[in-house]
């Protein structure tokens, strides 16, 4: 984006972050309350005719919620100007408060206390593990798919909050490291292997899941419009032409697709599942647990199981263990099998966390 409006109850204080500018205040906390940031050039205006550099921090003196583009958040935030001239705006705040706004983002607040829990739980490992490695660009976690979902303030409730709280600290390790904790909505009735997301791991195995079994996703059907598809194929894959043909490949030992066989007018090519569901679209294709695939008319017709990658921790597998009446700590060593939960030291708020959202 090249435009962002930030604001708050409170007035804000904005400081440079970019060398190339004095270190006093671009804006005194009596100044103002709503802020339109907008990059020209490679730098930063701040209403319309301040110059404000490439990075600057905006601060909240009496800690109240920020709001950007009309979403509130707790922390502060800094606003920068990415290479290639679009703005990214990153939220700093601690650990436990940014779990407020994923847990209540990533499973209903009206699931039962212990998926919730567990939720929790997976997400906090999930961040720990993430610090750092996008140091690059200037944040730890994006808010979103790539990592996890994040509405601030408006994903948190009395539920959610009182599952962060009463797991405060707690992440799941393996052989004394951080586990890398997956998950997605549903895992078809079998969880994938961690080879799926190119990191295999010990505790990332293929189960059968009883679990499941209440999911929206549990079976579901897809339309893909053919021509689309191969002209995806064609630019990115390998020149096959118009399809005449679309076949199962071999399936792993979770059943999940590693690769679908393509047949055209100019050529043939064989795609991972992955590159399959990517191509087709994945909130189309829900998994690539699929059951059958075949090229119908206009449309290549998709049958299969579960939503999302299928690795880690199913939320709606949680969900109805939590039902059952187990506890979050047993829903985690089912899903992660051979873990323990440990607690890290209590300082989140001394070691901000950053995420690109909203």
């Amino acid at each position: 984006m090249h435009a962002t409006v930030i604001a708050s109850e409170s007035a804000l204080l904005v400081r440079p972050l970019d060398q190339s500018v004095l270190g006093l205040p671009f804006v005194a906390p009596d100044l103002a309350t709503v802020l339109d940031l907008r990059a020209v050039a490679g730098r930063l205006i701040i209403a319309g005719s301040i110059p404000a550099g490439q990075k600057i921090a905006i601060v909240s003196p009496l800690g109240l919620p920020i709001a950007v583009d009309g979403m509130p958040y707790r922390g502060s935030f800094i606003v920068q100007v990415d290479p290639d001239g679009e703005i990214t705006v990153v939220n700093v705040i601690d650990l436990e408060q940014y779990l407020y706004g994923v847990v209540g983002s990533e499973m209903p607040a009206s699931w039962p206390a212990a998926a919730l829990k567990a939720q929790a739980v997976v997400a906090r490992t999930y961040a720990i593990g993430r610090l750092g490695i996008r140091d690059d660009v200037g944040y730890d976690l994006v808010a979103g798919e790539a990592d996890q979902a994040y509405r601030g303030i408006d994903g948190e409730s009395p539920a959610v909050i009182a599952a962060v709280d009463s797991t405060r600290g707690a992440i799941l390790v393996y052989d004394g490291q951080i586990v890398h904790a997956y998950y997605s909505a549903d895992d078809g009735g079998y969880t994938a292997d961690g080879a799926a997301l190119s990191d295999p791991q010990p505790y990332l195995v293929p189960l059968r899941d009883p679990y499941a079994a209440g999911s929206p996703d549990r079976y579901w059907s897809a339309s893909v419009n053919a021509a689309e598809f191969a002209q995806s194929v064609n630019a990115l894959i390998a020149p096959v032409g118009s399809l005449t043909g679309v076949a199962m490949g071999a399936t792993d030992s979770s059943g999940r697709l590693r690769s679908v066989l393509l047949t055209g007018s100019v050529g043939s090519a064989a795609l991972s599942g992955f590159d399959f569901r990517r191509l087709a679209g994945r909130h189309l294709v829900r998994s690539t647990r699929i059951s059958s695939v075949a090229l119908n008319g206009r449309v290549i017709r998709v049958m299969g199981t579960g939503f999302g990658h299928g690795v880690g921790m199913s939320q709606w597998g949680a969900r109805t263990m939590a039902a059952d009446r187990f506890d979050y700590p047993g829903i985690l060593r089912f899903y992660f099998r051979g873990t323990a939960l440990t607690t890290i030291a209590d300082a989140p708020s001394n070691a901000p966390l950053t995420s690109n959202g909203p």
